[in-house]
């Protein structure tokens, strides 16, 4: 009797799964369509599950903001991973004398946001005890690579997109977006681009963003798909190091979740991160149990992050029911 009915039950199972997926790609495909201004990629190995792209051309580059913080806490776990940098060790120990900070701040406190550093250097609280985003604690990571591998924090990011094959993807490299156009054409700027400058300092004949490691990454939802994938896929970091990176350490309310290193558990059955400036947001997703990635890039925003990242998050959710 079992055997009788094996073989239709299955079909019966695997038909309501499929009617059931595809509701949630429609579902999602209709939010992509009047909810986001720009694109939704969904992928699962190598797979496109969804591409919705509400703009043109194809395949469009955004600033994507604090996305950029996932290279700055990998080339940092990296040079642990070379018992370079120790992540107990205090920040000061790879700063030079003018780039010193509070000296209970350790690097752990930087990458996790426990820092207490604010922009004018002075400490909130006491380091480690409490969560509060600083993009201040990532500028002074990127200074401590700099210092340690003798290279500018641009070159040491761009060989990492570049071992990624991350060919559409670069950091901040002009003061204005339409200079930066200039360099780019596939750039799509914002609302507000005219009104938006970069703070950077001339080096020879050199420009350097300081900035660049706490929010100046530049890229394509298919390039930061493939990131995705690498990363959670064992690709980038080994396997004590990125566990380091996913752990979560700190509740956090900016992002929601749990912050690990560069990024933020949402629970066990997401890991993502979000951008936010200058008239653009971003999201970046990826799903373990289904191993699939999620890319959301926009260039509007209304300047409330809660209205502005409504829609990212109904697709965060549905993104998270299909099976594969």
């Amino acid at each position: 009797m079992c055997k009788r009915f094996a073989v239709p039950l299955v079909a019966i199972v695997a038909a309501v799964v499929f009617y059931f997926q595809d509701i949630i790609l429609s579902t999602v495909n209709l939010i992509a369509e009047y909810g986001v201004h720009g694109i939704v990629l969904i992928e699962s190995n190598n797979r496109v599950i969804l591409k919705k792209t509400t703009i043109k051309p194809d395949n469009p580059q955004f600033v994507c903001a604090s996305l950029v913080k996932q290279i700055t806490s990998t080339l940092i776990l990296r040079e642990c991973e070379r018992d370079i940098i120790k992540l107990d060790e205090k920040a000061n120990t790879y700063l030079k004398e003018s780039q010193k900070i509070d000296d209970r701040i350790e690097v752990q406190h930087l990458l996790s946001h426990c820092s207490g550093l604010q922009e004018d250097n002075t400490v909130e609280f006491d380091p480690g005890s409490a969560y509060k985003y600083s993009n201040r604690s990532y500028v002074v990571l990127g200074m401590i690579l700099e210092n340690t591998t003798k290279s500018s924090f641009m070159e040491l990011a761009q060989n990492l997109l570049l071992e990624q094959s991350m060919l559409d993807s670069f950091l901040i490299d002009a003061p204005t977006l339409p200079e930066i156009q200039q360099k780019h054409p596939k750039l799509i700027l914002s609302s507000i681009a005219n009104k938006v400058h970069f703070p950077h300092y001339r080096k020879g004949n050199q420009q350097i963003f300081p900035r660049n490691p706490c929010g100046g990454l530049i890229s394509t939802a298919e390039d930061l798909s493939k990131w995705n994938m690498q990363l959670h896929n064992g690709k980038i970091l080994s396997d004590k190091w990125y566990q380091c990176m996913i752990h979560p350490r700190a509740k956090s309310n900016f992002p929601e979740g749990y912050y690990g290193y560069g990024l933020c558990r949402y629970s066990k059955k997401e890991i993502y991160s979000i951008g936010y400036a200058c008239g653009y947001k971003a999201t970046m997703s990826y799903f373990p149990k289904s191993q699939i990635s999620l890319v959301i890039l926009e260039n509007t925003t209304c300047g409330n992050y809660q209205k502005d990242f409504r829609y990212h998050r109904w697709i965060r959710f549905l993104t998270k029911l299909i099976i594969q």
